[in-house]
């Protein structure tokens, strides 16, 4: 059951599943841009009866609220995971970030890396400039949100998900609209342009260089959006990653290779 928290001045929407043992690892997952927890429906189930859960959308995304009155940058979104996390009363956790949620992840460990045990990283995003002074300069048109609305209607949204997996016999209507049901949400479109306008450029090689957790990378061989090549540079920009590579898989690993990832997880995690 979703349920939903105040944090700060913007609500969250998340899901928290909590074991009878007390020493279970908690695992908290951060999706996706242009996500939500949606993406992490089919991966919940099968960890559900050995984790503490936590998954939740982050402001914008999902069913958390597109609000106006907070900076949508990688750092704030990082802020508003350790915030979380200590309402919540969550003093150590596995950060589990999918694409750009690997980046949130990441800062997430720098700001607090006490609250940390592991990292898990799914495609995570990497290495990518902010937006271009241009694109900054214009999301402060009034009418902007609305060119934003106008162009992602405009995109074919069942062309648009092919790009991002291999199987394409997944993405089903129901699959696509559960990605999408947020995009016709009131805000959503003023949310997105700040997040265009104030997401600051990935950390840096001398930035990962210095995050010394256990971390496991799990990339698809045919990752269209963040291709292999990015997971093997960020597997020697860690101190300590190994990098796993499903093969037939594209960008959403939760989708298409839920038993696989859990088993990778679950066998990560056994390590002391």
């Amino acid at each position: 059951m979703k349920e939903k928290r105040k944090i700060g001045n913007v609500t969250i929407s998340y899901e928290y599943y909590r074991r009878p043992n007390k020493s279970a690892p908690t695992l908290v997952f951060i999706h996706g841009f242009l996500s939500s927890s949606f993406s992490f429906r089919k991966l919940l189930p099968l960890l559900q009866k050995e984790y503490n859960l936590l998954c939740f959308d982050l402001p914008g995304f999902g069913e958390s609220e597109k609000s106006c009155d907070i900076h949508y940058s990688l750092h704030e979104y990082a802020v508003l995971t350790n915030t979380l996390l200590e309402e919540m009363s969550i003093d150590k956790a596995v950060l589990v970030g999918h694409s750009m949620g690997g980046q949130i992840a990441l800062r997430t460990c720098i700001q607090h890396p006490e609250r940390i045990e592991k990292l898990i990283l799914l495609c995570s995003s990497s290495y990518i400039k902010s937006s271009s002074a241009a694109l900054r300069l214009c999301s402060y048109l009034p009418f902007f949100p609305y060119c934003l609305s106008l162009s992602m209607s405009a995109i074919n949204m069942q062309k648009n998900f092919e790009h991002l997996v291999y199987d394409k016999t997944l993405l089903t209507k129901k699959v696509i609209d559960g990605y999408t049901t947020s995009f016709n949400e009131k805000g959503f479109y003023l949310a997105l342009c700040r997040l265009i306008r104030e997401r600051e450029e990935d950390l840096s090689t001398k930035a990962l260089n210095k995050i010394n957790f256990p971390t496991l990378l799990i990339w698809g061989s045919d990752d269209r959006l963040v291709p292999i090549r990015v997971g093997e540079r960020m597997k020697k920009d860690l101190p300590d990653a190994d990098l796993l590579v499903f093969s037939h898989t594209g960008h959403l690993i939760p989708e298409e290779r839920p038993k696989e990832t859990t088993k990778a997880i679950r066998e990560f995690l056994s390590k002391t």
